[in-house]
């Protein structure tokens, strides 16, 4: 669940991928991509409308979140879908 400090609202922190695991960055995205996200924080799985940064042959960077509150994080390739950048996000069930 996200936090509110002051007069903002922070999401909450994802976990990133480590070094490792995400491995050598093969494409950077210039101008970042938008696309669809699943994101792991510490007591929940949440779908965000994202911008991809850069990419590994296993890992995305993503960005999301707007302001203070932008952060970024790596994920699972797998983890992540394109968007039109006019595209709404879905309904979810």
């Amino acid at each position: 669940m996200g936090v509110r400090r002051r007069d903002r609202w922070l999401p909450p922190e994802a976990f990133s991928l480590s070094e490792e695991a995400r491995g050598v960055v093969r494409h950077e995205f210039d101008p970042p991509r938008p696309v669809y996200a699943w994101l792991q924080t510490s007591d929940r799985l949440i779908r965000v409308d994202a911008m991809a940064l850069a990419a590994s042959d296993d890992a995305v960077l993503v960005e999301w979140g707007s302001g203070q509150a932008k952060t970024s994080a790596w994920i699972w390739r797998t983890a992540v879908k394109q968007r039109r950048d006019d595209e709404s996000r879905p309904p979810t069930m």
